[in-house]
């Protein structure tokens, strides 16, 4: 193929492709880009053959792999860095995920002339564990390497690159896109899946998607469900997501009786439908950056219980209320309760609203798209 004519070739940054939510938000995107005018690779930092992996290679994208960064490695971390970036001219764009060692990657690249990008997917965490100390110190030098710094929300932004870089002109939020379409309510479909799992058509449902991990805070997901059960007993929980501490509240559930009441799903390729089978959403997360679940539960019309914690722009529509996360399960579980038998016979995918605040992957794509074009200064 003759070179003018090949795509241009951007490498993306991450831990390890599998399904969080920064992996899942750059595979929306990937899918709908114009792969013979742009198309990503990805440098992750682990050997293990990941969930995204036998996609982005049918994709057409590359899997290159760097050693994971343990700071006694700094040396051969940088070494590897810029072996690679000798044997790889071809990559003038590279755009950051992870940002524990962005600073480094980053730098590194800059020395070559590439243009870098650091994105910043979560506000920080609120505790100081010597993990999120190591994480700042290192992370915090990146608002000075990076040639453009993007924010899923301004929140993001801040944690990870302070006040006044977002206030510059190399910052940007992105938005974490969807697909929309996917996402609409239809009632054939939520009587179907509800089928599947073998809930009554007149059974309250309360799903809860992410990650079981520290930052979603779990022990309160539970006791609001337990809470819920109490309450209604024949309503039903879904727990949707996988993570480090999945065996520990499964064993706990377990112990309790109530498998058949709070159901953990794990990681499921059929969210859509099993927000619409859902009645209401909750998400006490004890920080975030302006979690992708939450759009995808404002565009599926369910009611969504949030933290207060969660940044307000993640509110799209008037579906979104916030609670703070030291009220009791109790009163989480008489709102998630009373909400969603508010919205029963009333549901709607907002779906204009969504598009209009920058939601829609389809445009999304094509954004980022030119964007990758005209910094590789290429006309659009």
């Amino acid at each position: 193929m003759d070179a003018s004519k090949r795509p241009i070739r951007v490498l993306e940054v991450f831990g390890k492709m599998n399904r969080g939510g920064a992996e899942a938000m750059i595979m929306n995107l990937y899918r709908k880009m114009d792969r013979s005018r742009v198309q990503l690779d990805f440098m992750v930092h682990t050997e293990e053959h990941c969930q995204f992996d036998d996609e982005i290679e049918q994709l057409g994208g590359r899997i290159y792999r760097v050693p994971r960064f343990k700071i006694y490695n700094l040396i051969s971390y940088c070494r590897a860095w810029r072996k690679f970036f000798k044997a790889h001219p071809e990559y003038h764009v590279v755009h950051g995920h992870i940002g524990s060692t962005a600073a480094i990657y980053l730098h590194e690249a800059n020395r070559v002339g590439r243009f870098t990008i650091a994105h910043s997917h979560s506000a920080s965490a609120p505790t100081h564990s010597l993990h999120n100390i190591f994480y700042s110190l290192f992370s915090w030098p990146t608002r000075f390497v990076a040639k453009q710094l993007f924010g899923c929300s301004t929140e993001a932004g801040i944690a990870r690159f302070g006040r006044k870089a977002v206030k510059s002109a190399r910052y940007r939020n992105f938005p974490n896109a969807i697909e929309l379409d996917n996402f609409m309510f239809k009632a054939d479909e939520r009587i179907a899946k509800r089928r599947e799992l073998g809930i009554h058509p007149e059974q309250l449902v309360v799903i809860h998607v992410g990650r079981i991990t520290t930052q979603k805070n779990p022990s309160m997901i539970l006791q609001i469900f337990k809470e819920i059960i109490e309450k209604d007993n024949h309503a039903i929980c879904l727990w949707v997501g996988t993570g480090e501490l999945s065996n520990t509240y499964q064993d706990e559930i377990s112990r309790e009786g109530l498998s058949d009441r709070i159901i953990m799903t794990g990681v499921r390729h059929d969210i859509p439908q099993l927000l619409m089978a859902s009645d209401v959403f909750l998400f006490p997360s004890l920080w975030e950056g302006l979690p992708v679940s939450v759009i995808e539960a404002q565009a599926s019309g369910l009611p969504c219980v949030i933290s207060d914690a969660i940044s307000r722009e993640v509110a799209v529509t008037p579906l979104v209320e916030w609670h703070s996360l030291s009220e009791p399960a109790e009163e989480w579980a008489n709102r998630c309760l009373e909400v969603a038998a508010q919205n029963l016979g009333h549901r709607e995918s907002p779906l204009n609203s969504l598009s209009e605040a920058g939601y829609d992957v389809q445009l999304s794509a094509k954004n980022l798209q030119d964007y990758y074009l005209k910094v590789n200064g290429i006309g659009l």
